[in-house]
């Protein structure tokens, strides 16, 4: 969101499918410009966990759900940042970076599904929803020892995994409506990307209404 503030001067969540997500600024920004929301997406959910890994070793071995508790705020603080009034994306990436930390075999597995099936089906929510039915499905085959090696997949980490993919999932209900109504983009259908000033302009527009051409 705050790469397209910079570069375009336009609130990303105003065009194309209203999301602030990867997939979005893609389609509206291009790759080039999308590229630091991937990247700090995915940092911010690995590290947030990997810091709370490394406090609880070295401090309070018995905490070992205080890493569990830090990667779920981590989504939720990304899906509903106080900082663009409660409207985030719907937290595929950051997820991804928290399993990477919390379990990296079962979310590796998971994101070979999502590539899967994004490049089959053409639509990244589709990749997204069967990604995390695959890491609910995955996290439960590793906690019943179905899965070598299982990632110490013990019960709060296989909840936590399910938890997380819940959410997400129903933070792509919208999606879901689309792909049953049949408007739902498929990936690689870029959109006319906005110019850079074109809120202010727009807004502008809206504010002297008398500036349009007379007929």
């Amino acid at each position: 969101m705050w790469v397209a503030r910079i570069t375009n001067g336009i609130d990303i969540r105003e065009y194309g499918s209203k999301s602030a997500g990867l997939t979005n600024t893609i389609r509206v920004l291009g790759w080039k410009k999308a590229l630091p929301v991937l990247i700090v997406d995915l940092v911010k959910g690995f590290f947030a966990v990997f810091i709370a890994q490394k406090l609880v070793a070295a401090y309070q071995p018995e905490f070992y759900w205080l890493p569990l508790v830090a990667g779920f705020l981590a989504i939720l603080g990304h899906s509903f940042t106080c900082l663009a009034g409660f409207r985030g994306g719907k937290g595929v990436l950051t997820s991804l970076g928290v399993f990477l930390a919390l379990c990296p075999l079962t979310a590796l597995a998971s994101f070979a599904v999502w590539v899967l099936v994004t490049f089959v089906s053409k639509y990244v929510s589709v990749g997204s929803i069967i990604g995390c039915l695959a890491l609910m499905v995955f996290s439960l085959l590793a906690n019943l020892g179905l899965i070598f090696p299982s990632d110490n997949m013990h019960l709060a980490l296989m909840l936590t995994c399910w938890l997380i993919g819940i959410f997400v999932i129903v933070k792509h209900k919208a999606n879901i409506k689309r792909l049953l109504n049949g408007t739902e983009n498929g990936f690689g259908k870029k959109r006319k990307t906005p110019k850079p000033g074109a809120a202010t302009e727009a807004a502008k527009a809206a504010e002297n209404p008398s500036t349009k051409a007379n007929p």
